[in-house]
């Protein structure tokens, strides 16, 4: 049986919205093409991403990094100023791969500090 390039790159789109749905993360596809023409553009990104961090603010949320997440110019890779689904998709698994690497890092960082049970040498 033979799939289509198409399929699986609808199917991904596809999976991975659920995925971050799943998250907590409301960024769909849909969610941003406001006029519903299959393609994001810049001023549909910006409105977005502006009404997603202004609600976690109201709900209390840190927006610590705020200031890392994705441009519309990182993500539109053929620079053709609108997102398809695959260019949204990739940006989309892109941040959340950087965001885990962030937290694998700031761990690591916590481990290497003690956590406040000396300097980490032998005392003898």
């Amino acid at each position: 049986m033979r799939v289509s390039k198409k399929f699986m790159t609808l199917l991904s789109v596809v999976v991975l919205s659920s995925v971050l749905s799943a998250a907590g993360n409301p960024s769909s596809f849909k969610d941003f093409d406001a006029n519903s023409d299959g393609t994001i553009s810049e001023k549909e990104f910006d409105t977005r991403k502006t009404a997603n961090m202004t609600q976690r603010a109201e709900e209390g949320k840190q927006l610590k990094n705020a200031g890392n997440s994705p441009q519309f110019a990182d993500l539109d890779t053929n620079k053709d100023g609108k997102l398809s689904t695959s260019e949204h998709a990739k940006g989309q698994q892109q941040h959340m791969q950087k965001q885990s690497q962030m937290k694998k890092q700031n761990k690591n960082k916590n481990k290497k500090k003690g956590k406040g049970q000396g300097n980490g040498k032998n005392s003898n």
